[in-house]
C-alpha cells in the first residue's frame, strides 16, 4: 500500500486520530478475551526480490543466509494476480500446490512438497485443526512467506512439507491508507478500507475493513463477508513495542458441490456432458455461515543491542453452521439422469489460544557471530461439533434440475476433542567470517489429546535441524540441511476418532544465486519421508483419514528478476515424485493423489509512463499444472494451462486497475476420485475466469 508523510492540516489529522482511537478501543473492548500473534520486530521495508524473512529462523534474516528454501509474496502481488482467497496467492510459488480442492468453501486447501501444510498468521498457528470456514482475508495481510520443508524445531506444529505464514497489517507511525471499490465476475461488489497513522507520541493505530456482496462460482450461492480489524501500537520507549490486533469476521456463504466424472471430464461425448455451473445441491439448504473473533498481542522488548524478548499470543473463537446436499456415485434410474444425493450438516464451535515467547541473544566468539534463540510455546485447542448425515436426499435430474424439494435433516452425532501442545526449543544461528552461516536447533514437544471424556496417551518427541549455507562468491551460496517434523494433528475424523501425530524428516540441498541486487535465483532438491499423514477419505467425501508412510522427492527452481526498463519477472518450476511407501488401505506403491509431477509458472510486469502525470503498469502470467491421479490410480485428471493478466493506470493518488485470472475461462477440475466398485466418480471444480475492476484512492 502506498504511504506518504502526512501533509494534511492539523484539524483534519486531529479528527482522524480521534476516530481511529475510538474505533480501535471500542472494538478491542468488545473482544471476548484478548490474545495472540506474531514474531520478531517487523520490518517497515517492503520485501520485493531478495529481502529478509523471519519465518525460517524466527530471527530477521537475509534470505541468502537461510539454509532452507523460503519465498516471500507481497500484497502488491496478491492484487496483481487477482487473488481472492489465501490459497490463491501461492499460485506462482515453486513446490506449492494450491486450490487442491478447487472452489470448496470449507477452507483453503494447499500442499507443499507433497504434503498438506499448516497455516500460520504472524508466526502463530492460525488453524490448530481443520476449522470449517473462517478463511483468512488477504486484504488484512502485508505479505506472506512460504517456508518449505519441516519446521517443527521452531514451530512445533509444522508438517513435513512446510508452512505458510501470513503477516498482518500493523499500525505505522506515518499517516497513510487506501480505499478500494471492487466490482467483477460472480456479481462481486466489495469495499476495502485501510487507514493508519499516529494518534499521539508513542501511539499509532490502524483500521482495516472489508464489506463484500458476491456470489460463488455455482449459481444461487452467496459469498458475502463483513470484516473489521482494528489495531493499536504502543511505543512507551525506543526499546519497547506493544501491538494489539483485533479481528471480527462474519461470512455468509453457500457451499459448492461436486460433479460426476461421466458427465463432465470423463464424458463419452458432448451430448452427455453437463455444464460446469450445474449445481447438485439445494439453493435453500446449502450454506456455510461462520463467525470468527480473534485478539492478538505482540510484544517486543529490547535490552540493549544484544538481547531481545518477543512474545506473540492469540486467542480466537469460531462458530460454523454448515449444511450441504451433494451428489452420490450412483443413479436412481437406468438412463443415469437422476443422481442420488446425500445431505450433511454440522454445527461447529472452536476455541483456541496460542502463545510463543522467545529470547534472542547476540554474542561473538572470535570470528563467529551467534544469534542464540531460546523459546517456549503453548497451544490449547477445543473443537466440538454436532453432525448429521443421511443418503436419502431426493434425486436430482442433472440435465433438468428442479430445486426446492424438502430435506429432513437433523444432527445426531456429537464430537468433542481437546488438544494441547507444549514445546521448548533452542537454536544457534551462526555467521562465521561473514562467509558461512550455520543453523542448529533442537526442540522437545509434549502433546495431549482428549476425545470426549477419554484422555489418550501423551505424545512426546524430540526434533532436530541443522543447516549450512556458504558464500562461495559474493553472488553464489550453496546450502545443505537436515530437518525433522513432529506435527500433533488436533481434532478428529468425522466419526470422532482422534488423529495421532505426524512425524517426518527431510534432506535438502540447493544453491542461491544473486547476480545483482534485483535478482534471486534458487535451485533445490529434497527427499522427505512422513508417517501418519492426513488425506481425504476416498470412500467418504466428508471425512479425512490418516495413511501410513509417504515419501516425496523433487526438484524446485524459482527466480525473480528486476531488470532495466522497470520490468520484473518471476518464474518457478517443480518436479515432484510423491509415493505411498506404506499403507493400510491397499495403496502401497501408488502415487499420492491430486499432486502433479510437473508444475511451472511465469509472471512478468512492467511500469511505464503514459504522460508526465499518468503512469501505467501491465502484467501477465501463465500457470501450468501437470496431470494428477486419484487415490487408487483409477482415473487421471488431465493437465491444464491458465493465463492471468492485469492492467493499471495511476494518476496522482488514484488508480484504476483490471486484474484477471484464467482469462480464457478454461474449465478445470482439481481433484477427481473414481472407485471401480461404484458406478460413478466425482470431481472438484476449479475456479473459472475471475475479472476484478478496482478503483483505488491512496492517501
Amino acid at each position: 500500500m502506498s504511504m506518504r508523510d502526512n501533509s494534511l492540516d492539523r484539524r483534519r489529522t486531529g479528527r482522524l486520530t480521534k476516530a481511529l482511537l475510538a474505533a480501535s478501543c471500542t472494538f478491542a473492548a468488545a473482544l471476548p478475551g484478548t490474545v495472540l500473534a506474531a514474531e520478531t520486530e517487523p520490518s517497515d521495508d517492503p520485501i520485493i526480490v531478495t529481502g529478509r524473512a523471519s519465518t525460517g529462523t524466527k530471527v530477521d534474516t537475509d534470505i541468502m543466509e537461510l539454509p532452507q528454501s523460503v519465498s516471500v509474496i507481497t500484497a502488491q502481488e496478491f492484487k496483481d494476480r487477482a487473488a481472492v482467497n489465501f490459497q490463491d496467492i501461492f499460485r506462482y510459488s515453486a513446490g506449492v500446490s494450491t486450490e487442491v480442492q478447487g472452489v470448496d468453501t470449507r477452507g483453503d486447501f494447499f500442499a507443499a512438497r507433497g504434503f498438506d501444510t499448516v497455516q500460520y498468521l504472524d508466526g502463530v498457528n492460525r488453524m490448530p485443526a481443520f476449522i470449517y470456514g473462517a478463511r483468512l482475508d488477504i486484504f488484512t495481510l502485508e505479505r506472506a512467506e512460504v517456508l518449505r520443508g519441516p519446521s517443527s524445531v521452531l514451530y512445533g506444529a509444522g508438517g513435513a512439507g512446510g508452512l505458510f505464514n501470513g503477516m498482518s497489517k500493523r499500525p505505522q507511525e506515518t499517516f497513510g491508507g487506501e480505499m478500494d471499490v471492487i466490482v467483477g465476475t460472480d456479481a462481486m461488489k466489495q469495499f476495502n478500507f485501510d487507514v493508519t497513522g499516529p494518534l499521539t507520541d508513542g501511539i499509532s493505530a490502524r483500521f482495516v475493513g472489508v464489506a463484500r456482496d458476491a456470489k460463488l462460482q455455482q449459481p444461487s450461492q452467496k459469498n458475502n463477508r463483513l470484516l473489521a480489524m482494528p489495531s493499536i501500537m504502543f511505543k512507551p520507549g525506543p526499546d519497547t513495542d506493544i501491538t494489539l490486533i483485533g479481528l471480527y469476521q462474519r461470512d455468509r456463504m453457500g457451499s459448492q458441490t461436486y460433479l460426476p466424472i461421466s458427465k463432465t471430464i470423463g464424458a463419452d461425448n458432448d451430448s452427455v456432458k453437463i455444464s460446469p455451473d450445474t449445481f447438485l445441491g439445494e439453493p435453500g439448504f446449502n450454506h456455510t455461515d461462520t463467525e470468527y473473533k480473534a485478539g492478538t498481542l505482540l510484544i517486543t522488548q529490547r535490552f540493549g543491542d544484544n538481547v531481545t524478548f518477543s512474545s506473540s499470543t492469540r486467542a480466537f473463537k469460531a462458530h460454523a453452521d454448515y449444511a450441504e446436499v451433494y451428489g452420490l456415485a450412483s443413479y436412481a434410474d437406468v438412463a443415469r439422469t437422476l443422481v442420488n444425493r446425500a445431505w450433511y450438516t454440522r454445527l461447529e464451535r472452536d476455541k483456541g489460544i496460542g502463545t510463543d515467547n522467545r529470547v534472542v541473544v547476540k554474542i561473538d566468539t572470535g570470528p563467529i557471530e551467534h544469534q542464540l534463540l531460546f523459546g517456549v510455546d503453548y497451544t490449547w485447542f477445543r473443537q466440538s461439533a454436532d453432525q448429521g448425515w443421511a443418503y436419502d436426499a431426493p434425486p436430482l435430474d442433472v440435465y433438468n434440475p428442479v430445486y426446492g424439494q424438502p430435506i429432513e435433516s437433523f444432527n445426531f452425532f456429537p464430537t468433542k476433542t481437546t488438544n494441547t501442545q507444549l514445546g521448548f526449543y533452542f537454536q544457534d544461528q551462526m555467521r562465521a567470517w561473514d562467509r558461512v552461516s550455520v543453523v542448529v536447533g533442537a526442540r522437545h514437544d509434549t502433546a495431549t489429546s482428549k476425545a470426549g471424556s477419554d484422555k489418550l496417551p501423551d505424545n512426546k518427541a524430540w526434533t532436530f535441524r541443522v543447516g549450512v549455507v556458504a558464500d562461495l562468491t559474493d553472488t553464489i551460496a550453496p546450502y545443505v540441511s537436515y530437518a525433522e517434523s513432529f506435527l500433533p494433528v488436533f481434532g478428529a475424523s468425522v466419526y470422532g476418532v482422534p488423529f495421532v501425530p505426524r512425524t517426518g524428516r527431510q534432506w535438502e540441498a540447493g544453491v542461491k544465486f544473486q547476480p545483482f541486487r534485483g535478482a534471486l535465483l534458487t535451485a533445490s532438491v529434497f527427499d522427505i519421508e512422513e508417517k501418519n499423514g492426513v488425506m481425504s477419505d476416498p470412500n467418504d467425501i466428508q471425512n479425512q483419514i490418516q495413511t501410513g508412510t509417504v515419501g516425496s522427492r523433487g526438484v524446485e527452481l524459482e527466480g525473480t528478476l528486476r531488470m532495466p526498463g522497470d520490468v520484473q519477472v518471476s518464474a518457478a518450476y517443480t518436479y515432484l515424485d510423491a509415493t505411498i511407501l506404506k499403507d493400510t488401505t491397499g495403496r502401497q506403491g501408488f502415487q499420492v493423489a491430486n499432486l502433479p509431477k510437473h508444475a511451472a509458472s511465469i509472471w512478468a510486469s512492467k511500469n511505464f509512463a503514459l504522460t508526465q502525470d499518468i503512469g501505467a503498469r501491465v502484467g501477465g502470467g501463465v500457470r501450468y499444472q501437470g496431470e494428477k491421479v486419484d487415490s487408487f490410480e483409477n482415473f487421471t485428471t488431465p493437465s491444464y494451462t491458465l493465463v492471468d493478466a492485469m492492467f493499471e493506470v495511476t494518476y496522482d493518488q488514484w488508480s484504476l486497475g483490471i486484474n484477471a485470472s484464467n482469462i480464457f475461462d478454461t474449465t478445470t477440475y482439481t481433484l477427481c476420485n473414481y472407485d471401480r466398485s461404484a458406478p460413478e466418480g466425482y470431481c472438484y471444480l476449479g475456479k473459472d475466469r475471475t475479472i476484478l475492476a478496482t478503483l483505488r484512492r491512496t492517501f
